[in-house]
């Protein structure tokens, strides 16, 4: 799929952030942005998941991990305490935005990379930030997933912190502790509560 203006961080989301007119202050140090942006136009990176080499549908994958998570996001920020299967979607979410995160200051950057074709002949590519992330698991063994370290089945908590106000990014989620041994995960849920 084609998306022409993908945005780095969720647009539902990021939704909890603006105000009455839709709109969210930006800061970004790589564009130099400083200042008030209309919801749909923070954190848009033009073409952002095209691929070139890989054959996937990623914003299609993205799409589905939104609209499961945005709602159980938004029923834990007001008190609700997801099931099991609530839990997996929000992890799921937690993966997908610590995934573009890494990859966000880099929606311009190709690598090389050779392809093989059936025919037998090699052809010499650029990959792309679709492609990267497509296949951001297996060229990026540094990074452990959420999903592998059974968070669903740990202790949740909320953190209600009034007005002052929790800022999120693309790199809002924060594991603690060793690679393999993360003890804490945080992550924004809205301006007021940390999770």
């Amino acid at each position: 799929m084609a998306v022409k203006r993908a945005h780095m961080v969720t647009r539902g989301y990021l939704e909890a952030w603006s105000n009455a007119r839709r709109q969210v202050h930006v800061w970004d140090m790589e564009h130099k942005i400083d200042g008030v942006r209309a919801l749909g136009d923070a954190t848009v990176i033009g073409h952002a998941y095209r691929t070139f080499v890989v054959t996937h549908d990623l914003e299609g994958e993205y799409g589905k991990i939104e609209n499961a998570a945005v709602p159980a996001l938004g029923a834990l920020a007001t008190g609700g305490d997801p099931n099991r299967a609530g839990r997996a979607v929000i992890i799921a979410f937690l993966d997908m935005h610590v995934e573009r995160g890494r990859y966000a200051d880099q929606a311009s950057v190709t690598l090389p990379a050779a392809t093989g074709n059936m025919d037998g002949s090699i052809e010499l590519v650029e990959m792309g930030l679709g492609d990267r992330l497509s296949l951001a698991e297996a060229l990026d063994r540094q990074a452990p997933r959420l999903s592998g370290l059974q968070l669903e089945r740990k202790r949740w908590h909320v953190i209600d912190f009034g007005t002052d106000q929790p800022i999120t990014g693309d790199g809002s989620v924060l594991p603690f502790g060793e690679r393999d041994q993360t003890r804490t995960v945080t992550f924004p849920l809205s301006p007021a509560k940390l999770l």
